[in-house]
This record gives structure tokens, sequence and C-alpha cells, in this order.
């Protein structure tokens, strides 16, 4: 057994993850990742629960459409380990940026590396177009904020319910 220098942390091995296009047949997975990425307040509110699904089922079909027309040319693909699904990646690229759309684990996968893994293959696609990575955080989502800076990201803009993030690899060589 080997032990790092004090200081030096070992590098973790991230769980293989491939991607594949999203096709229809893989809308009941979205919509149950839609779901359980609404945090546990979703689960406090005081009404029906099939009043509840129906009202998340609207908000995951405005979701989908909105992406559609704000970003008509991303790619949607499914996040996928040793096969299953685990989880959804949402990125459109232009000559300025590669911008992250979205990006969802199922819970049982979260915290494994396998987000760091996407954001760092992104962060070298970024590079090697010599564009930034961008991305929007809700302000509420204070894990993903902690992974972001961890990974160099600053602030860009802010508004009341979200956080514009950028990272370069330019400005990450200089910090």
């Amino acid at each position: 057994m080997t032990t790092s220098p004090p200081g030096r942390e070992e590098p973790v091995a991230s769980p293989p993850f491939a991607l594949r296009p999203e096709v229809e047949a893989d809308a009941p997975f979205r919509l149950a990742l839609f779901g359980v990425s609404r945090g546990a307040a979703w689960e406090q509110v005081p009404l029906p629960a099939d009043m509840l699904a129906r009202i998340m089922e609207q908000q995951f079909h405005a979701q989908t459409q909105g992406y559609r027309v704000t970003f008509p040319n991303a790619r949607l693909e499914i996040v996928t380990v040793d096969g299953a699904p685990v989880g959804r990646l949402a990125t459109d690229r232009d000559a300025r940026s590669v911008h992250l759309v979205d990006i969802a684990l199922v819970p049982e996968r979260r915290g494994q590396g396998i987000g760091e893994a996407i954001l760092r293959t992104l962060m070298d696609e970024a590079t090697a177009a010599g564009t930034p990575l961008t991305l929007q955080v809700a302000r509420d989502n204070l894990g993903a904020q902690r992974l972001y800076h961890r990974l160099g990201f600053v602030l860009a803009e802010a508004n009341d319910t979200h956080l514009s993030l950028r990272w370069s690899a330019t400005a990450a060589a200089t910090a």
C-alpha cells in the first residue's frame, strides 16, 4: 500500500461513464430523474400526490420544450455506467463557449466522481476549442456550487435564483 505525502491526496478513480444520445424511450427515466432532482422541499408541498405528480410532469415538459427553444442545437445525452442510465447531460456549443445546460445524476450515484469526471471532460473539450466552459447553477444548489468552485469556475453573473459561472483554461492556469 502506498501513501501520499502530507497535503497531497491520491487520485480517486471515478467510475467509468459513457454518454449516448437521448431517445424518446428515455422520457420515463428523464421524468423520474427530473423529479428526484427537485429536492426534498418539493415533497413538503401540501398537495395530494397525484396533483404533485401532474405538476411535476408539466414542469418536466416545460423544461424539455424550453431547452429545445433556447438551445436548438444542444446535445442531449444520457449518462450511463455499465450500460445503465444514471443521469442526463445537456450541452450547447458555439464559437464562443461550451455551455453546460443541464447535468443531473440519480441520487445513489452522486458523490462518486461521475459529475466531476463529466465536467473535466467538458473542460478538456473547451480547452481544445479555445473557449470557456459556462453554466448556470441554482443559488440553493450548494453541493454543485462547491464542486464547480473547487474545479476553478468563477462567478460571471448572478440573479435572484441562479449564478452564472465560467471556467477557462487561461484563467485556471493563472490562478
